[in-house]
């Protein structure tokens, strides 16, 4: 149906976003309006799409900025921040509806309590189910998935040794838990190992053959149906992961290029798309229902699933967005299919928009990419301020174009868009958190080996480290090592 927003809004009440980002919401924010946003992170770019007192942050009052997690919201949800939001809620007549990038079961529980929101996720219990690493790989052969060379096992009783015999140099150690690259590790010698040994002796893990292809990931959806639930594949981005130019830690999560994703090969694609859905089978048998994601490896034309991501994903807020600004794309988005498996039991207007759905349009090629830049020195405290929105280059320096948060603000393909928690003065930054993101209406990898920067993004990094007054390529303290 035409103008399923406005019916969201008319019919179901207040509705809000929680995540670890704030900026996850813009693409959300421009189809149908928030009336709050949680969050860990506050940067000089909410102003531009959301009224700043709307937005409840863990960072906002203490201008201290980490590499925030799940755990940071879920702690602060248990104190003053959680008080804050149920006083506001129970002052509301209306519905309080909640889009999360992942549930709180803090927030479960509170259920029965008139106050509540409505849940849009799947409960904490069975995304932790899901999230199992370890999990995922050992049930790969009888799921009739391709599965990387390796083995499941306690780091205490595998000697280095046999493992660099039957693996070789690097070799991957994967724990069942952690997202955007930690406790992944990519180990390239002894002492690496021994210090894992020492750390985590006992902790089951994956020891796997290290893979030197591109990683892909995709966003993806399980949504009932008549005939049973239905697993939809969405257009796959190239992961960017550990460059040296944003981030010290090997396996850093930095950025998603879907206009690099473009030139991969028919038969890549159609494997990624089959994965998924033997994927979304399994899950939905558990109960799983709504957005999920997938991370991929390649090894020539081969593809193999590395890990589920049973939640939104850092890459959902990018294709959200990069659909928010297409003319063909309206309201048929990842997201509006999510809210629309929540509510179909009880809304018959909602269930006839997903019987709809043009879900084949979810594959359809993007042009867009984000690289996140993260902090690489030690504690530092912002002490330049730096204007969020569109940049060009311009004799060797990035020149200001035009304010703003979003894709919007790119009026020119040759312009970067400075965005997503754009630090305040002051603001103590700490290792590894992340700065901003830098997102492009093209590519931002190189054209014949997609694990590079371009030669541009590789001038324009430096100088972007630079206008906040910090350094990329420093050696600091990686998390889970120390």
């Amino acid at each position: 149906m035409e103008n399923i927003a406005a019916y969201l809004k008319e019919k179901h009440g207040q509705w809000g976003w929680m995540g670890q980002r704030a900026h996850d919401a813009v693409g959300i924010n421009k189809v149908l309006p928030l009336d709050f946003i949680i969050c860990c992170d506050f940067g000089t770019d909410t102003s531009h799409y959301f009224e700043e007192n709307n937005v409840f942050s863990v960072e906002k009052n203490n201008k201290v900025r980490k590499d925030w997690s799940n755990e940071d919201l879920k702690a602060s949800f248990e104190g003053e921040l959680g008080d804050e939001m149920f006083e506001r809620w129970k002052k509301r007549k209306e519905k309080i509806n909640l889009l999360c990038y992942r549930s709180i079961e803090f927030l479960e529980k509170k259920g029965t309590n008139y106050a509540a929101p409505k849940i849009y996720a799947v409960p904490e219990k069975l995304k932790t189910h899901f999230d199992n690493k370890v999990r995922l790989y050992e049930n790969l052969s009888n799921l009739c998935l391709p599965r990387i060379p390796g083995m499941i096992g306690a780091s205490r009783e595998n000697s280095f040794g046999s493992l660099k015999k039957k693996l070789s140099l690097p070799f991957v150690v994967q724990f069942p838990y952690g997202s955007s690259g930690h406790f992944t590790f990519i180990i390239r010698d002894e002492k690496e190992y021994a210090d894992l040994q020492k750390k985590y002796p006992d902790t089951n893990v994956v020891i796997r053959k290290y893979i030197d292809g591109f990683s892909l990931n995709v966003n993806a959806i399980i949504v009932s149906t008549d005939t049973g639930p239905k697993t939809v594949c969405s257009f796959p981005s190239i992961q960017i992961t550990g460059l040296a130019e944003c981030s010290n830690f090997p396996s850093a999560f930095c950025g998603n290029d879907y206009s690099a994703a473009c030139y991969l090969s028919k038969d890549i694609i159609d494997q990624v798309e089959r994965q998924i859905k033997v994927i979304g089978s399994w899950m939905a048998e558990a109960g799983y229902r709504g957005i999920f994601g997938m991370d991929f490896v390649t090894e020539g034309e081969k593809v193999y699933p590395v890990e589920i991501n049973p939640r939104f994903q850092n890459s959902t807020s990018l294709f959200n967005a990069i659909n928010a600004g297409r003319a063909d794309c309206g309201e048929n988005m990842l997201f509006m299919l999510h809210i629309a498996e929540f509510l179909q039991k009880e809304d018959k207007t909602v269930r006839e928009y997903l019987n709809n759905f043009p879900f084949s349009s979810l594959m359809a090629p993007l042009d867009g990419s984000q690289v996140i830049l993260h902090n690489t020195m030690e504690h530092n405290t912002m002490v330049r301020s730096v204007v969020s929105g569109a940049y060009r280059w311009v004799k060797n320096t990035l020149v200001l174009i035009k304010k703003g948060a979003s894709f919007d603000a790119l009026s020119d393909s040759r312009d970067i868009l400075i965005t997503c928690g754009v630090p305040r003065l002051n603001t103590v930054i700490e290792p590894n958190a992340p700065i901003c993101k830098v997102q492009l209406l093209r590519s931002a990898l190189d054209a014949t080996n997609k694990r590079q920067l371009s030669a541009e993004m590789k001038r324009m990094v430096p100088e972007i480290y630079n206008m906040f007054g910090l350094k990329s390529g420093n050696n600091v303290s990686v998390p889970g090592m120390n």
